[in-house]
């Protein structure tokens, strides 16, 4: 038998099984080299936010940057910049929220529906932009940092962004095919006190507003969604800026709040307030489901996506004592890990699709590798097992997700006669039993004063 040959000798006319390993061996390479290790530091992570360590927790993300790698930067900054709020280090963690955001948004508007490898093997060769839901918390972190540092213009200006930006995701997407999370109640309920705390006329106005807008969200969307109620925090600025607004506004808030104590603006500036955040618990993480079929010619067609699974704890409210007596309790003002789960779930019909033109392409391409093999049986099992064994490896759902946020934000408020008091803060369970008392220490307060706390509980 003659065949043809080039002019190094080698011949070409024969199927060589050899030819189809280095193009294997690429997009293997593209693939594990994507596999994400920067998982593993997080019960490390957990273990020193447990102990209240969270500067030493910043200080470990950053001794692992490598082990995010370039792909994973936006989440490297995001769990920096959580740990470093948590330590009280507010102008550093708006530091690494800002590359955080920048980075986001660079990702948003970057097409990568080209990006051959990623389509050949998974989503995990991508660089992770975030959640919707992600992209936004971002900012009320962000938000909460200016608070604590008494920069309410610059809080006002995070706090707003939220809901331009859950508008603007929302426009990319298809009538019918929209996120549930449209809006978020939690951000307007910000936004109203920190205008509340910005203290002029035009600005209690704007916090009359987002005041309104912040319980029509928890009604129509929060309450039956998540099962988050109206916080009585928010009733109560709703009627102090009502009343302010004038008689119709006021009677309109009442009339909605009947059983809600009101106190008018002038009065509440007689004394000081203290509000309180607290973060709690473990935010819910990604498994894989997959679906593997074989195929009526043997070859294996696969496809994997991701889920959110839940996670427990124990802690799941506080209290506020002032000298010795308690005198709020928190609310849930957003339920974190609820949303999480419902934006992935709206995001489900995507990712499917997606993930079905991956499986068919790599089905298909399993098949041509097959069938370049002609009739030699010895050929056509290198092909099929080379073919099936790429699919049956690559074919992994991106598991990657900001670990590091809780599952709920908590918020209440105290209003306390000016001068010095003593504050301590009661973890509870969901039953209200007392878990552990942190002390906060003494706070000197002056009238229409408003001050900022934030807790953190992960256990």
């Amino acid at each position: 038998m003659s065949t043809s040959t080039s002019a190094g000798g080698r011949g070409t006319g024969r199927w060589r099984p050899g030819a189809a390993l280095p193009l294997l061996a690429l997009l293997l390479a593209g693939f594990l080299g994507a596999c994400s290790t920067h998982r593993e530091i997080y019960p490390n992570l957990e273990s020193l936010a447990a102990n209240g360590q969270y500067a030493e927790a910043a200080e470990f993300v950053v001794s692992k940057k490598e082990d995010y790698g370039d792909r994973n930067a936006v989440l490297y900054n995001l769990d920096r910049g959580v740990f470093l709020h948590y330590a009280g280090k507010y102008e550093e963690s708006n530091a690494a929220f800002e590359l955080a955001e920048l980075r986001m948004d660079e990702l948003y508007t970057e097409s990568i529906s080209g990006n051959v490898v990623a389509f050949l093997s998974n989503d995990n060769t991508l660089p992770y932009g975030g959640e919707d839901f992600e992209q936004v918390t971002v900012n009320i972190y962000r938000a909460l940092n200016y608070a604590r540092l008494g920069d309410i213009e610059a809080a006002l200006v995070e706090a707003r962004k939220v809901n331009d930006k859950l508008i603007y995701i929302n426009d990319q997407y298809e009538e019918g095919d929209k996120n549930e999370y449209r809006e978020d109640a939690f951000a307007r309920l910000l936004t109203g006190m920190l205008y509340e705390a910005a203290g002029t006329r035009d600005d209690v106005n704007d916090a009359y507003i987002s005041n309104r807008k912040a319980v029509g969200i928890y009604e129509k969307d929060f309450a039956p969604q998540y099962g988050t109620a109206v916080p009585e925090v928010l009733k109560a600025n709703l009627l102090t800026t009502a009343s302010f607004m004038g008689a119709e506004e006021f009677n309109g808030a009442l009339a909605k709040f009947p059983s809600q104590q009101s106190l008018g603006l002038a009065t509440k500036r007689k004394f000081g307030e203290i509000v309180f955040i607290h973060y709690a618990g473990r935010g819910p993480v990604k498994v894989e489901t997959s679906i593997t079929a074989i195929m009526p010619d043997g070859n294996i067609f696969r496809i994997a996506f991701p889920m959110y699974r839940r996670r427990s704890y124990l802690i799941r409210g506080s209290q506020i004592r002032v000298d010795g007596a308690v005198m709020t309790r928190l609310e849930q003002g957003t339920p974190l890990g609820a949303i999480a789960i419902k934006n992935l779930d709206n995001r489900k019909g995507r990712i499917t699709a997606k993930a079905i033109a991956r499986a068919t392409t790599k089905y298909l391409a399993s098949r041509a590798l097959q069938r370049a093999a002609g009739d030699d049986v010895g050929r056509q099992l290198i092909a099929w097992v080379a073919g099936n064994v790429y699919t049956a490896a690559t074919e992994q759902a991106d598991l990657r997700s900001w670990q590091t946020l809780p599952d709920q934000i908590l918020v209440g408020r105290v209003l306390l006669a000016p001068g010095k008091h003593r504050l301590q803060v009661e973890f509870t369970t969901g039953g209200a039993g007392v878990v552990s008392t942190q002390e906060l220490g003494e706070i000197e307060l002056q009238a229409g004063e408003t001050r900022w706390f934030v807790l953190h509980s992960i256990n």
